[in-house]
């Protein structure tokens, strides 16, 4: 699961063309809840494995050293 906040969500729509159709699909269908939009993934095999890598990036701080 891969909660979005607001900011993250607009960094979601810059790459999302980049992102199969099946990870846009389940984004798309996520409940949008108080604290950011709830997406849960569930890999069935490794086709998809750099698209979640992708969206972990949207996730983490940018290393300041």
């Amino acid at each position: 699961m891969i909660i979005f906040g607001k900011d993250e969500r607009t960094k979601f729509e810059g790459i999302r063309e980049a992102l199969s159709n099946s990870v846009c699909r389940q984004y798309d269908e996520a409940k949008i809840y108080h604290d950011g939009k709830w997406v849960m993934f569930e890999p069935t095999d490794t086709a998809e494995f750099d698209d979640y890598m992708k969206l972990l990036a949207i996730k983490r701080k940018p290393n300041r050293k």
